[in-house]
């Protein structure tokens, strides 16, 4: 493993078992909420989907199971350079599943398939600092930054590499539906919104993985999850609601296992389309509306974390002085009186919100709904399916408020700021000039103290400015039957080959 300044941390993986007849001792069936969007891992950003197609794809480095840890993949190696420059030494002697040799050539494909505006990639943040791929040799990869990052390129969101030949030969519909790549599991078949079976790569350069068969069944609804865990229909479900603590860890062939995530649920604000919501008074009125702590006891059953900023306490450049809003409706009232709406009259909002993509994610709206009608303002909330709701997330459309959870596996401040608050990124819907200037100044600050000051200054001012009601960090839980051994990861990757039947 390779220690990165110890602002780093782990993913998150989900695994399913494979189709077809059910090999008790070699199938492994995980159910997530919602079906993968493609299985092309270069153009997605959504944590199911990667959960996946991690079965079939590899990074150079993968994160480890601590935070601020990574793993040779792909890569047995790497070292900064100089402030611009990381080298990758990559593993010899692998071959992608159609028997294409993996070399620097492909690595520099991933790069510039991902920088190709033509391929509306959503990982183009991902590569937004890479000036350029280098290629000595067909083992070494020197990532070339255009200024210098505190968190190497490549490593702050390491890449699935994928196979340069056979993307050009096949094109983006073909490999969308039928992938190929180094690592562990071959794909047997997908159909879409019902199952995806992978089989054990015989020539997978890591060797046999425990588990032989892999499949994934998305369940959308919670109760079907369970109902299908405890009748044997599937192994590993995720999002388990509180409700069914009790009988899971208490039934004959399941167990409840858990893990403090990574990923935070907020609510944010749409400050780019006109509503009441551009007014800072009403936001912050919203904010003191709203109470964490009953939230988090009374929907969630007491699994998750009230959290005062965007940046938690699990994160490189979370700071403890920045508060949270204490909930204190006479302060909302009040506030919205000074924006000109006394006891809320004339604020009338709709909360947006997935259904099943997180765990109660409907019913937390739903709570949030409640207090604010408390302080006197309509609120009505829109459930809308995930492949739906994902869609308006990236187009910005999703107004007044929209609910959304965030996992950031290297556990650092940028991967939240960069891709959420400032003015240009695809899933922003807040701009502030300082804040942009902020951003840019601590990704490229490479003095550790000075870094998390910024963060601290950043995190202060949007406490002040109230772009999202800051909600908590799950803690999420999982259910499995007893055949299972396999321990959750905080960046809630579910990963196959890290499991083991008994």
């Amino acid at each position: 493993m390779k220690r990165v300044f110890a602002v780093l941390a782990s993913v998150v993986v989900t695994l399913l078992p494979a189709a077809g007849p059910r090999a008790a001792d070699a199938t492994v069936t995980i159910s997530q909420g919602v079906d993968a969007d493609t299985l092309n891992p270069i153009a997605t950003t959504i944590t199911p989907t990667f959960n996946v197609v991690q079965h079939v794809y590899e990074r150079l480095a993968d994160f480890g199971a601590r935070p601020g840890d990574y793993e040779p993949r792909l890569a047995l190696s790497w070292r900064r350079v100089n402030p611009t420059t990381e080298e990758y030494k990559l593993r010899r002697g692998v071959t992608f599943s159609n028997g294409d040799p993996f070399t620097s050539a492909d690595v520099r494909y991933t790069v510039d398939w991902i920088k190709n505006p033509a391929n509306a990639s959503k990982q183009t943040p991902y590569v937004r600092d890479i000036d350029r791929v280098e290629t000595p040799d067909p083992y070494t990869v020197r990532l070339i930054s255009k200024v210098p990052t505190a968190i190497p390129p490549g490593l702050q969101n390491p890449l699935f590499i994928v196979d340069a030949k056979y993307f050009q030969a096949k094109g983006n519909a073909y490999v969308a539906e039928h992938p190929i790549g180094t690592g562990p599991y071959v794909l047997r078949e997908w159909k879409r919104d019902d199952l995806t079976a992978f089989d054990a790569n015989p020539h997978w350069w890591g060797g046999k993985p425990k588990v032989e068969h892999v499949i994934f069944k998305p369940i959308p609804e919670a109760a079907a999850r369970v109902a299908a865990l405890r009748t044997g229909a599937t192994d590993v479900i995720t999002n388990v609601p509180p409700q069914y603590q009790i009988q899971l860890t208490g039934g004959t062939n399941t167990k409840l296992v858990s893990t403090r995530s990574l990923r935070q649920l907020f609510i944010a604000f749409n400050t780019l389309q006109p509503g009441p919501q551009q007014n800072k008074l009403v936001r912050q009125a919203i904010n003191y509306a709203v109470d964490v702590p009953a939230i988090v006891k009374n929907v969630l059953g007491g699994r998750g974390y009230e959290i005062a900023s965007p940046i938690p306490p699990n994160y490189f450049g979370y700071d403890p002085s920045v508060p949270a809003y204490p909930h204190d409706l006479a302060k909302a009232k009040a506030l919205l009186a000074k924006a000109g709406f006394p006891d809320g009259k004339g604020i009338a909002l709709t909360v947006n919100a997935p259904i099943g993509r997180y765990n109660r994610d409907r019913e937390v709206a739903e709570a949030v709904a409640g207090q604010l009608q408390a302080a006197g303002i309509t609120a009505t909330v829109r459930p809308q399916e995930w492949v739906t709701y994902s869609d308006q997330v990236n187009r910005r459309a999703l107004t007044p408020l929209y609910e959304l959870g965030w996992n950031q596996p290297s556990a650092d401040a940028d991967g939240i700021i960069t891709a959420l608050f400032t003015s240009n990124a695809p899933l922003s819907c807040y701009a502030n000039p300082e804040i942009d200037k902020l951003a840019d100044q601590a990704r490229g600050e490479l003095d550790v103290a000075k870094r998390k000051a910024l963060y601290k200054r950043i995190a202060t001012i949007l406490h002040e400015d109230a772009p999202w009601i800051v909600l908590f960090e799950y803690e999420d839980l999982y259910a499995t039957s007893k055949r299972v051994q396999w321990q959750p990861r905080g960046d809630e990757y579910i990963r196959a080959y890290e499991m083991s039947l008994t």
